[in-house]
């Protein structure tokens, strides 16, 4: 809010004329807020803050006032800054520590400002479903303001560590803090509450108008950060809001910056001077480059994309056709590929969760990569430090050894999957997810890193070769269909049974009629509950499956017997 602008003297004199509350025409959101931490009760100050001042570049401010200028309407800014949800939040690929920088307020308002964390793969649509807790319960303008601006640039909170899949949004209170509460007004007008997420904001879009947007999000990889700037007040036309988007402007530091998935933000840097910078020197300039201080690595690549994740699901009485109701292992995954500036893979991380065990059978997991030699698999980092890890759930990464007697690299993910899906509950809940009458049970969430010794040109199209396998005969394996086996498998069940594999012809695991044991879809899918064949509760399955996958592509969106699928409670 420059003193000069007339929108900014209009924006002021809505704030005086509406008092400490904001404008009170819409109704109250009745909120008990949740605060990140104690703070002090006359400045709105948090007791954790520390000076993170050093650590931000010497001119970002300067720079931050370059992209959104003060008072300048943001429609007006020849970038198009506005976005959608995916270039507003911030998703994370893989782990990552974060911290919040306050930088700077154009505001004459008395804003908190909040975050939330979400799920990426079920993004909040109403208020009611987020959690905000309160980071700066009072920031405001040291220029409108100077004796209540006790918030000072590059004061920081340590938010801790998030984790891939997580997905951070932000919430501003507009002119929130109540001085005579020592409090962020829990009565603030849901016309004056603002997230990331425009869906949860107040406004309503009229034509091409992105009223509801309230935030522009920076990327800034050469320093790790990444810059959001809100708008304080409603943008429908006449409340006084002068758009230009620097009423709280923060810096998120993120650490590894390459755990965000910056395809859909725009950059810090003017576009002029985008293609003259390269950090590193890898001839991948720092905008568009995920790792912008390692010449070894320039980008990443998702599948089945850096917000979903894919399915596999596997039938475990391979040679025979089992109750074939595809739900013996079935798990979640997102794969994340590194490549360095030639588009060669340097680094894999694969995620997986298991979503369901309708097998009585003892199962493990693993994971084949065809033509990559155990040997191509860095060990250990040059401090000696395991560089080839594999972590459960949100624990400490261990070492992660290729399997011993493959010539081919094979990871197992978990040598037997029973024990960690509640085989201790009585039937049929001994069962994992799978039945209608037993409640949904997360299960363990597993994330596998490794580097290559040299990068790789040629690799296996993800998902690469997952399997299941005997965790008492290790040489049966299940895999998706005219997936080799791995050298430990026992080849003599080729044949046997129900299959009709033929290694001479490159056919393995599929029945006579082109049915598979294991299935791979890169989207999400209910599948058929315990016993349920998944011919009946997708009548195209056996369409796509005996057209070896030309007919009935999309048989998995349409379930033709959803009475037969599971649905989680």
């Amino acid at each position: 809010m420059a003193q000069t602008s007339t929108t900014s003297w209009l924006k002021l004199a809505t704030l005086l004329l509406a008092g400490p509350f904001g404008i009170s025409s819409h109704a109250n959101a009745k909120t008990d807020w949740q605060y990140f931490g104690p703070y002090n009760k006359t400045t709105g100050v948090p007791n954790a803050i520390f000076d993170m001042s050093k650590s931000l570049p010497s001119d970002l401010l300067s720079r931050v006032l370059r992209k959104l200028p003060e008072g300048q309407n943001i429609n007006k800014n020849s970038e198009k800054l506005l976005t959608d949800d995916q270039g507003a939040n911030i998703f994370l690929v893989r782990d990552a520590e974060v911290k919040v920088a306050f930088v700077y307020s154009g505001a004459g308002y008395h804003n908190g400002l909040g975050f939330f964390k979400f799920s990426a793969e079920n993004m909040p649509t109403k208020t009611t479903q987020v959690q905000d807790k309160i980071l700066f319960p009072s920031s405001t303008s040291a220029i409108y303001n100077p004796s209540t601006a006790f918030l000072k640039y590059g004061n920081a909170l340590d938010l801790g560590t998030f984790h891939a899949g997580d997905a951070l949004g932000f919430t501003l209170l507009g002119n929130g803090w109540v001085p005579s509460l020592g409090a962020d007004n829990p009565n603030q007008s849901a016309n004056a509450i603002f997230r990331t997420l425009q869906k949860l904001n107040p406004e309503v879009n009229v034509g091409t108008n992105n009223y509801k947007a309230h935030t522009v999000l920076l990327s800034n990889p050469s320093d790790g950060l990444l810059v959001l700037g809100f708008e304080d007040m409603n943008r429908t036309p006449g409340q006084g809001s002068d758009n230009d988007f620097n009423d709280v402007v923060i810096a998120i530091h993120v650490t590894p910056f390459s755990a965000v998935d910056t395809s859909q933000l725009n950059s810090l840097t003017p576009k002029a001077d985008l293609n003259l910078i390269d950090t590193d020197k890898d001839t991948v300039p720092d905008y568009l480059d995920a790792f912008p201080n390692d010449p070894t690595r320039s980008a990443q690549r998702f599948y089945p994309s850096s917000t979903g994740y894919g399915k596999l699901a596997f039938e475990d009485q391979w040679p025979l056709r089992g109750d074939y109701d595809m739900n013996d292992v079935v798990m979640n995954y997102r794969i994340i590929e590194t490549l360095n500036a030639a588009g060669q893979v340097t680094d894999v991380d694969s995620i997986y969760q298991v979503m369901a065990r309708g097998g009585v059978y003892d199962r493990g997991f693993g994971l084949h990569f065809p033509g990559v030699a155990s040997s191509d698999i860095v060990l250990k980092n040059a401090d000696g430090s395991p560089a080839a890890t594999l972590m459960t759930n949100n624990g400490t990464p261990v070492a992660l050894v290729p399997e011993a007697n493959q010539p081919e690299a094979v990871l197992i993910i978990s040598p037997d999957l029973k024990p960690v899906t509640l085989p201790s509950q009585t039937f049929p809940c001994s069962y994992f997810n799978t039945w209608s009458q037993c409640p949904t049970v997360q299960g363990p969430r597993y994330t596998a890193h490794i580097t290559f010794t040299k990068p790789k040109a040629n690799l296996t199209a993800p998902p690469y070769n997952p399997f299941i396998f005997s965790a008492i005969n290790r040489g049966k394996e299940t895999h998706l269909v005219d997936m080799q086996p791995t050298a430990l498998a026992d080849r003599s069940l080729f044949g046997t049974g129900d299959d009709a594999s033929d290694p001479s012809k490159g056919h393995y695991y599929r029945t006579a009629n082109n049915l598979p044991w294991a299935l791979d879809i890169p989207d999400t899918w209910q599948y058929p509950l315990e016993t349920q064949d998944v011919t009946t509760a997708y009548g195209f399955f056996g369409s796509w499956a005996e057209s070896s996958g030309v007919q009935n592509t999309d048989w998995y969106l349409h379930p033709t017997n959803k009475n037969y699928l599971y649905i989680s409670k």
